[in-house]
This record gives C-alpha cells, structure tokens and sequence, in this order.
C-alpha cells in the first residue's frame, strides 16, 4: 500500500516543473519546523553543535532552509524517475571535472566516488550511470518501495548493490578490475568504523572508503550535485592524497574534513536531519536527547 502511495506521489511530481516543486518543498520545510517534526528537532540540533557562532535567528532560518531542501529531494524524485533523459539534461548547468572520472577509467585504473549526503547525489545516477558504476545502497525500511527506487537509481545505467557481504564484495571485484564504484560516506556505520572530528566532534565514520581505496589502489575523488538556479551543478573533485591510507583514522580525519568544507559552502544543502553523531564515544552523552527536550537542547543552544 504504501508503495502504491509513494510510486503515486512521484508521479505528482514528476508533473510539477522544477521551480513549482522547489517552491512546494520549501514551503512544507517550513511547515516541518512550525509543527516541530522529528527531521526538525534532529536538525536543530545538529545545526547547534556545529554553528555554535551563529546567532539563533540566523540558526533557525538555516534550520527551515534546510528542512525545504530535504523535501526537495523527495519531489526531484519525481523527474528522476519519470523526465526522458534529454529532459534530464537541461537541468544540468555545469559539469566540473569530468575527465577526473573519465581518465582513469579509460586507464583502467579503476574508481572510487565518494558522495555525500549534499545538493542532489541522486541525480549523479542520471549525470554518470552511462559509466556504468555500482553502487552501494541501504534497502529502504518499507520493502515496498525497493521495486521503485532502484527502478528510478538504476534506468540510467548504474548499478545499485546492497551493503551485504555479497554487495561489498560487488563493489570491490569492480574497483579491481577496473571499474567505477561509489560509496555514500557520511553514514554512520552498523558495525566498526573510527570516531574523528566533524565540525569539532567526534563522528562515527565508516573505514570501508578507506579499505577500497587501500586495497584496490583506485583513484579517489568526492562527487556531489549541488543545486543552482534552474538546476544542478555536478562537481568532482580529488579525495587528499598525502595521507596515508592503511590509517583508517587518517582517512576518516581527511573524509571529515573534505565534506565539513563542502557542506560549509552552502549549508542548507547538507542533509542535517539525519543523526550523524549518534554512537559517540565511550563516556559521552547522547547528543539526541528526547522529543519533549528539544527546545532546551537546541533552540535555545549557541
């Protein structure tokens, strides 16, 4: 059911031109912050532990910026699943470092794309999937709705594998014989990975970017698509390369600080809903308390 319901709403929005939805999704971000939802409170407080310098009024407009930006995710859905690939096209403004992608693959070097949670990385499966890279993914928590997404990340030519064992060794086999993978970074790990800092606390990462990336001697680059005026601006750039990679917390460090840079640049566009500092280290306290604290916690924190 709710899988007809969501495969319906997509539809919807594949109608609406990619002004009005940004228009609606802005507006419902501001609804989300007036109604206190729980994407609101977690980004209220993820906002006040790394913009402690900001004043509140700046924070919590940020804070609404950021909550329309995620419903425009949710509505750009609907053209990523349904808009013909020529129309697709015209929403991509600029494209910044394309041959850092192509020329190792065509070297057969192989690739790995680190993506972060920022602007659009849904759309870099339209922007490269011609490439043909596999990419890990975490199964939706409605089973429903798997059928539909991997429908809309797939139609391009990209490859989506689940991040089980078998899904892992997918991604790696590709990188070693040459192929192009990429990898969500900024998620925190179900098992393992290291604490370094993000915004000046310390963030569960993940070491598997820095397993693939030292096992399969890959080139490294960061790819994001950030949106701009009448579309999206695609943009790749070299992951650092004087750090010693069989140090997972040196890369951990580096990966922090690459993406802490990027969300820098435009806020709004990082995803702040999601709790990236949960499972902090041992002794600290929960970053996330309950919903009827949140005020306290949050708003009223500099």
């Amino acid at each position: 059911m709710i899988g007809w319901l969501f495969a319906g709403l997509l539809r919807v929005f594949a109608v609406l031109p990619l002004r009005l939805g940004w228009c609606l999704a802005d507006w419902l971000g501001i609804v989300a912050w007036a109604l206190k939802t729980d994407a609101a409170r977690i980004t209220a407080i993820n906002l006040a532990k790394c913009f402690p310098e900001m004043d509140l009024e700046r924070r919590n407009a940020l804070a609404r910026r950021s909550l329309g930006h995620t419903w425009r995710l949710l509505i750009e859905a609907g053209p990523l699943t349904h808009w013909s690939g020529a129309r697709l096209g015209k929403l991509l403004i600029e494209e910044s470092g394309r041959s850092l992608v192509t020329e190792p693959l065509e070297q057969g070097r192989g690739l790995l794309m680190l993506v972060p949670h920022y602007g659009n990385w849904e759309y870099l499966c339209y922007v490269l999937g011609g490439l043909g890279f596999v990419a890990l993914y975490d199964p939706p928590r409605v089973a429903g709705l798997e059928p539909l997404l991997l429908r809309s990340r797939q139609r391009f030519g990209a490859t989506l594998v689940p991040g089980t064992p078998k899904g892992l060794r997918t991604a790696y086999k590709t990188l070693k014989a040459g192929g192009f993978a990429a990898v969500l970074p900024d998620q925190v790990p179900a098992q393992g990975g290291v604490h370094a800092p993000f915004f000046g606390h310390p963030a569960l990462t993940m070491t598997l970017a820095q397993r693939f990336a030292e096992k399969s001697g890959a080139p490294v680059l960061i790819g994001t698509a950030r949106r701009v005026k009448n579309g999206f601006v695609a943009e790749y750039t070299p992951f650092p390369t004087d750090i010693d990679l069989s140090d997972p917390s040196a890369f951990a460090t580096a990966l922090n600080q690459s993406i802490e840079a990027l969300a820098r640049t435009d806020p709004a566009q990082y995803q702040w809903e999601y709790k990236r500092f949960k499972k902090p280290p041992p002794g600290c306290p929960d970053p996330y308390p309950k919903r009827d604290r949140w005020f306290t916690a949050a708003r009223r924190s500099g």
